[in-house]
């Protein structure tokens, strides 16, 4: 069944956006098999016609696989994310203009309507928010013969979502290849934003991310949780289980994968130990473990200049307040462990080399104390 991007009883356009974020992805599959399709399509220009466009970009190829893949990347490589868009409306907890209509025939014919209009915004600006990627790529996918969806759904993007399912504000794709579907999203493979400390966007910055294409259900489901559950598309897999998830900083996603404990829901009594296993495939020399009760300060501080111009300096007060958690890294399996000492405990960031790694929340169960 057809996702809907809009209410059709009440005429209401639902939107869809996501902040996109800095991240360095690994390739489901090796990468090096598609750069003769990934330099191809970065040659190929769009001349106000979509379906030329896309049978441009497909044309020389008999695999599904490369088909999608050029589209992929000639939307990721081609079309920006609207930060402007987005502080316009949405930072302003604003809705953008909507269409109106009167019944559910009436609403289809101006849904499609719209849908034309607003990917020919989307090609002639070469700008979007995370719809606009979506409904492109399934444009052309429909173009090309491929078979796709349009995925809306939930993403955590903050530390502070730990324990809930974070927003419904966000658009990705499945793609039908070799008798199955994969999921991709390539809003998040486009590129990151800067933001300032009111969440305001001030920049996009066009970066490849290999990650978020043909991303594995179990590794796409540590941030992505779609509005149907089936899309997941993997076996029991509830909201309550996506809500249950730790935060995993971008940087790290490809690189750990928690064994132990099981959930970002850590329920102990003071005094337990709480012990961490998991696989980690990237270097690592220094563990820090910051909480609501201790955070390990910032070492690299702004020094202000002459004519306004700022510097980077070491603070080396701040060097020697620092704290660090032993551990054992044997065979990419890393293990340490924390000891809840204070009933006031409610949350631990894992650290490594001062990067942010994830967050856990933790209940302190206080009966029979």
């Amino acid at each position: 069944m057809k996702p809907k991007l809009s209410d059709k009883k009440n005429g209401k356009l639902v939107i869809l956006f996501i902040i996109i974020f800095p991240f360095i992805g690994d390739s489901q599959l090796p990468a090096n098999q598609f750069l003769e399709v990934d330099s191809f399509a970065s040659t190929i220009k769009y001349r106000t016609d979509l379906t030329r466009l896309t049978q441009e970009l497909t044309k020389s190829y008999q695999e599904e696989l490369l088909k999608a893949r050029a589209i992929f990347r000639w939307i990721t490589e081609n079309i920006r994310y609207d930060y402007k868009y987005y502080n316009r409306y949405y930072y302003k907890n604003k809705e953008p203009k909507k269409f109106k209509c009167k019944n559910d025939n009436d609403c289809e014919a101006k849904e499609i309507a719209w849908e034309i209009k607003y990917i020919d915004k989307v090609l002639r600006k070469k700008k979007a928010i995370c719809l606009g990627y979506s409904l492109l790529f399934k444009k052309m996918c429909d173009i090309a013969g491929l078979k796709s969806e349009l995925i809306p759904g939930y993403v955590r993007t903050r530390p502070t979502q730990v324990g809930t399912a974070g927003t419904l504000d966000h658009a990705w794709n499945a793609l039908w290849i070799d008798s199955t579907y994969h999921l991709i999203d390539a809003t998040w493979a486009a590129g990151f934003t800067g933001k300032n400390e009111d969440g305001e966007l001030l920049f996009f910055k066009k970066k490849f991310n290999e990650y978020y294409w043909l991303t594995p259900p179990a590794k796409f489901a540590l941030d992505h949780y779609p509005q149907a559950s089936k899309w997941t598309l993997l076996t029991n897999y509830t909201k309550e289980n996506f809500s249950a998830n730790p935060y995993y900083a971008s940087d790290f996603k490809p690189l750990v994968k928690l064994l132990s404990p099981t959930t970002g829901l850590i329920t102990v009594k003071k005094g337990d130990t709480i012990f961490f296993k998991m696989e980690y495939s990237g270097y690592l020399k220094y563990l820090q473990i910051n909480s609501n009760l201790f955070r390990n300060p910032e070492i690299w501080i702004k020094n202000k200049k002459s004519k306004g111009k700022q510097n980077i300096i070491l603070d080396s007060v701040a060097v020697k307040k620092q704290q660090y958690i032993p551990y054992s890294l044997n065979n990419g399996i890393l293990e340490f462990q924390y000891i809840a000492t204070n009933n006031s405990l409610t949350y631990l960031d894992i650290l490594f080399d001062k990067d942010h790694v994830m967050r856990f929340r933790v209940h302190i169960d206080r009966t029979e104390q």
